[in-house]
């Protein structure tokens, strides 16, 4: 079986190059939106403090600026004594929304990700 073709590999490089910033905001947007409606909600407040960002490195951060985001993310007994006691913590209550709230979808959108990335290259290919 003989097979050939012209690749330009410096234009699908620069394509990709072109392409992953934008793919990892928007897979990063994804994952903010989904974990904002997971987020506990009792003033709501907490849910619309997600920042996503890309930092220096080519990263996507998430950042919940609440003073207490990591509390109801990790809930109460992230920091709990061996026994209960006063300074553990007033119990937290998930009414509306769970603890790892932004952890989840971490896990549970990975999928999504990747075809929101490969969605991405796509486009920058054409």
């Amino acid at each position: 079986m003989k097979w050939s073709g012209d690749f330009d590999f410096d234009r699908i490089a620069s394509a990709l190059t072109s392409a992953r910033p934008k793919g990892l905001m928007q897979a990063g947007e994804h994952v903010r939106q989904v974990s904002s409606q997971l987020a506990p909600k009792e003033s709501g407040s907490l849910s619309s403090s997600a920042d996503v960002r890309l930092t220096d490195s080519g990263q996507v951060t998430i950042i919940y600026h609440g003073p207490y985001a990591r509390y109801q993310e990790y809930g109460v007994f992230w920091r709990m004594r061996p026994r209960p006691s006063p300074s553990n913590g007033k119990p937290l209550r998930h009414d509306n929304g769970q603890s790892f709230f932004l952890t989840t979808p971490m896990i549970s959108e990975k999928d999504k990700c990747l075809d929101i990335m490969a969605d991405a290259i796509r486009e920058a290919l054409r």
